[in-house]
């Protein structure tokens, strides 16, 4: 295997590089309802609900939601992986393990680096090689690595006190920091010349050489407080913060640096937003007093690597525990593909053979075949990593999977969609009886449920052909002119229609699981259509409406069909194994999260009116994770889902 300077500079990247930049700072609303301030906010991967406010409505990870306004995604991160923890080890999941196993025995691995040495594994390209582990004839298919992520910190000073006005990167105080070191900092959030008006920012200047790891930890405060790392030209690299109600879910800022470069620490309430990271005064509300501390440093941060080789299609999965709060997979020439710091697995379906249970834990489908790292890190002291390798769950029959489109109405007990309300049996109303409410008749029915048929069926199977999977086996079926098939082998399902007060559920879209492998092949999701159909005076979700992209020139029947098809594959999307991705960048994504930019995915184009040149084609494609939900790093939504489509060969 060759390697080359450009693979060490990957290996050393930091995951929040992996990934377009970050959207630059809006200067004005949104139709949204969204101000300036919280798009920013959302861009930085801050939630705009105040932190407290609980794990409340339908899960945001499987819905496509039309408000972020009232969304705890901290608390949901929480409340997510409690329950992964309680879901890990079922009966169902252990039987799946023996179900879809290649080998026999479990590969015990100890990393070579010794205790108290870091840097000799922590890139892929110096990271340790692990022949025997694969899904490949002779190989074993799970394997734990036990290491140690050496204790290196720097001795901790305390910075004095700086004077204000240290309120934007122009004057920002000296940190102290000179090559690596740690100091702690404290300050009084409100007490700065804009507190009573605009708010109080303090900011510390930081140099870091290359290697080294930034971080930001908010170690006290008496009331929630945010920490973000800032480059010199004032873009947003990563944030983090403390919760008074949520103390045990605080999130550290980190940003590992591939060059020497001086970076801005930023620490403030978290309620307010800095629009101009250059200007003190530019803050969005006013601070009441309240008191923090925080530590910096900039060191060098141990990582362990082991290499792996997989084939095109592997399904590989991960589940540290112990000292490592993080996991990652990178192949070994590029960038960061697949980092959580989460444990999301009560997502996977019962039948799903994935590893789970840790602190963090990820699953990858491997575009090609080659090397790949799996690294940890976020951490001081022992761990253990359960590394996992399956071929798609499709690859167990050659049946092709079948993806049945309910446009009749559907009764349904909701206790199968995370936070779906009270586990109802909630009759849904047919698609039908909404025609009239996008100024279509009776007769209209068959076109529509054809054209929303016709782009799920170009989204879900005709371009991923592109993959070149080779035996790639999806159909999806047009309820309107086919059987029901629902409740057979290999047969998953989306019911169009319904509501919010039918269903108890406050989304436009949601879905059973999120199954990277598609293992579990008989799922369910929901897109509901009472918001996508409202009027849009007086209304103010009209965006969510499709009524509101609709002039007197719109071919309606193509238009609504393939608004109501992109949602569709965006919910199959979920259960055939995709998280969400960025939704405040400029890559237009069929699993491109909700409570923005719905003209992307109902295919509207840029002037917001459907069925004119700049409508585009959304798809699954490369973008990344939707930094609001825990996920870091690049998500190829367009491999995920080919290879959940890959059937045995007869």
């Amino acid at each position: 295997m060759k390697r080359t300077t450009s693979a060490l500079l990957a290996g050393m990247t930091s995951l929040a590089l992996a990934g377009p930049a970050l959207a630059s700072r809006p200067t004005a609303g949104s139709p949204e309802g969204l101000t300036a301030a919280q798009q920013a906010r959302l861009a930085a991967g801050l939630q705009i609900a105040p932190r407290g406010a609980g794990a409340t409505g339908p899960a945001p990870f499987v819905s496509f939601l039309p408000d972020l306004h009232k969304v705890d995604f901290a608390a949901w991160q929480q409340a997510v992986a409690k329950e992964s923890q309680r879901v890990a080890h079922s009966p169902a999941r252990r039987a799946a393990k023996a179900r879809f196993a290649t080998s026999s025995g479990v590969l015990t691995y100890r990393e070579k680096e010794a205790a108290t040495v870091l840097g000799r594994n922590d890139t892929t390209w110096t990271a340790e090689q692990v022949s025997a582990f694969g899904s490949a004839a002779g190989q074993r298919h799970r394997m734990v690595v036990n290491g140690v992520l050496a204790a290196r910190k720097p001795p901790l000073r305390t910075l004095p006190k700086t004077p204000e006005d240290n309120g934007s990167i122009p004057l920002a105080a000296d940190s102290g920091i000179r090559g690596s070191g740690r100091v702690t900092v404290s300050g009084v959030m409100g007490d700065g010349p804009f507190g009573k008006t605009t708010g109080d920012f303090d900011w510390y200047a930081v140099p870091v050489a290359a290697g080294e790891t930034l971080s930001v930890e908010v170690t006290g405060a008496s009331r929630d407080a945010s920490a973000g790392i800032y480059s010199a030209t004032g873009e947003v690299l990563a944030f983090g913060w403390s919760s008074i109600s949520e103390p045990s879910f605080a999130r550290i800022a980190t940003y590992t640096s591939a060059v020497d470069a001086t970076y801005y620490v930023q620490l403030g309430d978290s309620l307010s937003w800095q629009m101009d990271p250059f200007d003190s005064g530019s803050g969005t509300m006013a601070n009441p007093r309240g008191t923090y501390t925080a530590e910096i440093g900039s060191y060098r941060h141990d990582r362990d690597g082991v290499l792996v080789h997989l084939r095109r299609g592997d399904v590989l999965g991960t589940s540290v525990t112990g000292a490592a709060k993080r996991v990652a997979v990178q192949r070994w020439d590029s960038q960061y593909v697949a980092g959580q710091e989460i444990d999301f697995s009560m997502f996977y379906p019962e039948n799903s053979p994935l590893p789970s249970g840790g602190n963090a834990v990820s699953a990858f489908v491997a575009p090609a075949d080659g090397w790949y790292g799996v690294l940890v890190d976020l951490g001081l002291g022992a761990y253990r990593n359960e590394v996992e390798v399956y071929r798609p769950g499709g690859e167990a029959t050659p049946a092709a999977q079948t993806i049945f489109l309910d446009f009749d109405g559907a009764t349904i007990n909701t206790s199968q969609f995370q936070g779906g309300g009270p586990g109802i049996n909630a009759k849904l109303s047919p698609m039908k009886a909404f025609l009239a409410k996008w100024g279509l008749k009776q007769s209209d029915l068959p076109a529509l449920a054809a054209q929303i048929t016709a782009t799920a069926t170009e989204n879900l199977q005709q371009d991923l052909r592109r993959q070149g999977v080779p035996n790639l086996k999806v159909k999806v079926v047009n309820g309107l002119t086919a059987p029901d098939p629902f409740g057979q082998p290999n047969v998953s399902r989306v019911i169009v229609g319904g509501t919010i007060k039918e269903s108890k559920i406050e989304t436009v879209g949601i879905a059973s699981a999120i199954d990277p492998g598609n293992f579990g092949r008989e799922d369910s999701a929901l897109v509901l259509l009472d918001l996508m159909s409202d009027p849009v005076a007086g209304n103010q979700s009209a965006v969510v409406s499709l009524n509101y992209y609709i002039r007197p020139t719109t071919d309606k029947i193509r238009f609504i069909g393939t608004a109501i098809g992109n949602v569709v594959s965006h919910e199959a999307g979920h259960y055939i194994g995709n998280f969400h991705t960025e939704n405040s960048n400029s890559v237009s994504s069929l699993m491109d999260s909700g409570g923005m930019g719905f003209w992307r995915m109902f295919q509207a184009g840029p002037d917001r009116i459907g069925g004119t040149a700049d409508d585009g084609d959304t798809d699954f494609t490369t973008d990344r994770f939707a930094l609001l939900e825990g996920n870091r790093g690049v998500e190829n939504t367009a491999v995920v889902s080919a290879w959940a489509f890959s059937a045995k060969v007869k």
